[in-house]
């Protein structure tokens, strides 16, 4: 197990576990309520994982999780104004792109399901107000 006196960076093995996880478990599209309980799910699954070297917990698995999208969504900028350029795409960068579309579509549907939550809220107090 890893010393937890010592900071230590993150390695891509860690990065590459993390992401892999991640994209099985998709905590980040648990419902509202449940979200912090899913990210400490996953967190134990990777403490779980032999090639894992990393004592964390859910917020930690999270901010790196949150960290690595920004990182890669910079990359992606970088890359388009590279035109012509011949880059080597790594299983990284690959996995990000299908999770952070994942993670985009996501947070969209949540962003709807809210709206229309509070649209039929207001709905139920129109009628109540009106008598109906």
């Amino acid at each position: 197990m890893a010393n937890t006196d010592k900071r230590r960076n993150w390695s891509q093995e860690d990065d590459y576990t993390l992401l892999k996880q991640v994209a099985a478990d998709t905590p980040f599209a648990a419902e509202k309520g449940q979200l912090k309980r899913a990210w400490h799910g996953l967190a134990d699954t990777l403490m779980a994982c032999e090639n894992f070297g990393r004592v964390v917990d859910g917020k930690k698995v999270q901010n790196r999780f949150l960290a690595l999208v920004d990182e890669h969504r910079k990359f992606d900028a970088a890359s388009t104004r590279l035109s012509g350029s011949d880059q080597q795409e790594k299983e990284k960068h690959m996995l990000l792109d299908d999770i952070v579309t994942l993670y985009d579509d996501v947070k969209i549907e949540l962003q709807k399901t809210e709206e229309q939550k509070r649209s039929q809220g207001q709905d139920k107090k129109d009628k109540v107000e009106q008598g109906g």
